[in-house]
């Protein structure tokens, strides 16, 4: 299974079946993945941007292992294809790749970080705020959010591009870090709803790491905590 920021996904039939969880295979994301290079127009008279295109796949020895592969998007992607065709030909499913600039890092960390069972205990510990601080959540994912609605979660609770230029203006922290506390917990919800949908993670399993994030929440006195208490449920 691929996962790529929609925005560059050509074939918007596949990008509704990514927002669906329908079955999307290996051939499919290769073709994907191979047509990225035409799916962004570089502005004329400026020089190309360094993109990045980042790969992860969970391979069979089991959820400790995830292996994290990262390739420069000018020079690095024919060896990103050929990785992900020897993963396809080698039967390691399911694959996962985000193309999305600062959102690659943190949904990526959000997905690595579930696999091995790390950020349960940062949440239970710290708290999403310290992920914000830590791990360098952006706000601004509009990807990130188009996924959680289908999940119904609180995607709104996060910080838009312009509320996020509004609170960089006016040095407002307190503002960025519940936004991207916000959507860094988003991020955990759905890593754990994708792992749950690609049979990753049983169904009861799924209901004890909501339980233990709605657990959390109830403990939290920020509004925005609370707000999103009120229009969540595990």
């Amino acid at each position: 299974m691929l996962i790529l920021d929609l925005k560059t996904v050509p074939d918007p039939a596949a990008a509704k079946r990514l927002l669906a969880l329908e079955p999307f295979s290996d051939g499919e994301a290769v073709l994907a993945l191979t047509t990225l290079r035409v799916a962004r127009q570089q502005p004329a008279l400026q020089p190309p941007p360094l993109r990045k295109v980042v790969a992860a796949a969970l391979l069979h020895a089991g959820p400790e292992r995830f292996e994290l592969r990262e390739f420069d998007g000018q020079t690095g992607e024919p060896a990103l294809l050929l990785a992900l065709e020897q993963a396809a030909a080698g039967g390691e499913p399911p694959l996962w790749c985000w193309d999305g600039g600062a959102q690659t890092r943190s949904l990526l960390l959000a997905r690595a970080l579930a696999t091995d069972l790390a950020l349960p205990r940062l949440l239970a510990q710290l708290g999403p705020r310290s992920l914000a601080e830590q791990f360098g959540f952006a706000p601004g994912l509009a990807s990130l959010w188009e996924l959680a609605a289908v999940h119904d979660l609180p995607h709104d609770l996060g910080l838009r591009e312009a509320e996020c230029e509004q609170a960089l203006a006016t040095g407002d922290r307190a503002r960025l870090l519940a936004g991207s506390g916000a959507d860094a917990l988003i991020a955990y919800l759905l890593s754990l709803a994708l792992e749950h949908g690609t049979g990753l993670r049983t169904s009861a399993s799924l209901r004890a790491e909501r339980r233990l994030v709605a657990d959390w929440l109830e403990r939290q006195s920020a509004t925005h905590w609370r707000a999103f208490r009120s229009r969540w449920s595990p």
